[in-house]
């Protein structure tokens, strides 16, 4: 096979390789898909390196702060969260990490987010989620949680206890929501170093690369180096940065209150 057959054989290859990769990892408005091998071998780096400073469970030690309720962790991404989160905390993370081990330990915590967020005694069985106040759900619903700028309980709400299949599905769907039924989309202005700003549906965005598909249906991709300017209007931002705020009385009593809409 001559020179240039065998670089061409191997673009495609290549080419083949990372639509795979894409498709196993999903899009923007995907919840990232559990890979149990990889959880597996993170969790054998979690009880190396993060073990003695965040404890058994991940949530949290003497040295170190709970994970299971970590923004850097409920919005990562195959170690896109956490992977920043240790460099900025360098000091504390003196043991070096390569990439696949901190992808293994990304799907390990949220093996871990999962497990916790379904049954928040996770060494127990099933147990019941509505142990909170309906009433002081349905305040922090239409007040400091900001949900009824966006939800109403007669109208997108409207029976949703009787459309979620149990309560433990619906505090989870309240948490981790996603646009994966939904017509709206995450949006992104990108105004490149030279020509006019670009918009579209947000594709992939990460610490280098950005990319969208414009209202014609054509693919772009732009590099973040300096300069270049990203605006990301995500219709779940309120959703994230809720995660913040959220105590676990909020989370109990507003999951309690959405269970009285039948």
């Amino acid at each position: 096979m001559c020179h240039r057959s065998t670089v061409w054989v191997m673009a495609v290859l290549l080419a083949v390789a990372g639509t795979t990769r894409a498709s196993m990892q999903g899009g923007p408005t995907d919840r990232p898909k559990l890979d149990e091998a990889a959880a597996a071998r993170g969790r054998s780096v979690y009880a190396a390196q993060c073990i003695n400073c965040h404890g058994s469970t991940a949530k949290g030690g003497p040295n170190g702060p709970d994970l299971i309720r970590s923004p850097a962790v409920l919005r990562d991404r195959l170690g896109s969260g956490i992977g920043p989160a240790m460099r900025a905390a360098a000091s504390a993370h003196t043991a070096t990490m390569t990439q696949a081990q901190l992808v293994d330990l990304s799907h390990f915590l949220r093996q871990r987010v999962e497990a916790i967020t379904r049954n928040r005694t996770a060494t127990a069985g099933s147990i019941d989620v509505l142990t909170g106040d309906p009433e002081a759900g349905r305040r922090y619903f239409n007040g400091s949680g900001r949900c009824s700028t966006c939800h109403s309980p007669t109208g997108d709400f409207a029976g949703i206890a009787t459309r979620t299949q149990d309560a433990v599905t619906l505090q989870q769907r309240m948490l981790f929501p996603t646009l994966a039924r939904s017509t709206k989309r995450v949006e992104v202005t990108i105004t490149p170093l030279e020509g006019p700003p670009i918009t579209g549906e947000l594709v992939r965005l990460d610490n280098f690369n950005v990319s969208i598909r414009d209202a014609g249906g054509d693919y772009r991709a732009v590099s973040r180096v300096p300069g270049v300017k990203v605006e990301v209007r995500d219709p779940l931002a309120v959703h994230h940065d809720l995660l913040d705020e959220y105590t676990d009385d909020a989370i109990h009593d507003v999951v309690a209150y959405l269970w009285t809409l039948k």
